[in-house]
């Protein structure tokens, strides 16, 4: 279980079957529901990143698309908490650093997050809406990390919501395991059912 100040959450998480990761992905949520009734179940992109080499947290909860409000689904405790359990818990290539090539450049990156920006736990004033990988929380505690971005649930600017409803997310996961220089992937793997082991943070 991850928990904390604000609450408690079980969430899911798979990590491929060797001792260091080629990367890490944090997903905000478990399952995408349209209203106009599709859904989208985040566990097998997971799942499938995961049988790829990467390290991935999940946790259980549910975006709505397209949000009620500005204020739906962007809860940032439970993420940020995920992103800080999978950051001590697991072992990444080249300590998940982006990787870089003989003129400096970025070629693959060491960490993903798929979600909506959300709000910084660290401002309680208002909500500032975040990255969770960039919080100021994160920057207090050194749990920042370089990564790529797949927007979902986003109420202004980019968002991939509307192709993952399309596609499954399958275009998601390719850019995904591109990106972090992961094992190709053909397509989509069903996710297990839920083990009964836990996690604690």
């Amino acid at each position: 279980m991850l928990r904390g100040r604000w609450g408690s959450n079980e969430p899911t998480v798979y990590l491929p079957d060797r001792k260091v990761a080629d990367g890490a992905v944090v997903f905000s949520d478990s399952a995408i529901h349209s209203k106009t009734g599709n859904s989208v179940n985040l566990l097998s992109l997971a799942f499938t990143l995961a049988h790829a080499g990467a390290a991935v947290v999940v946790p259980r909860r549910t975006l709505t698309c397209p949000p009620t409000d500005r204020s739906a689904s962007v809860e940032g405790a439970v993420v940020i908490c995920a992103e800080y359990w999978l950051v001590d818990h697991t072992k990444l290539f080249h300590n998940g650093e982006p990787t870089v090539n003989q003129q400096n450049m970025v070629v693959h990156e060491g960490f993903a997050y798929v979600g909506p920006r959300l709000c910084d736990p660290a401002i309680a004033s208002e909500c500032k809406l975040t990255d969770p990988l960039v919080s100021e929380d994160c920057v207090f505690k050194n749990y920042c990390r370089h990564h790529i971005c797949v927007p979902i649930g986003e109420t202004e600017g980019g968002d991939s919501t509307p192709s993952f409803i399309t596609n499954g997310g399958l275009g998601a996961v390719d850019f995904i395991h591109k990106e972090l220089g992961l094992a190709p992937i053909k397509a989509l793997m069903a996710a297990p059912t839920r083990s009964s082991r836990n996690i604690a943070f």
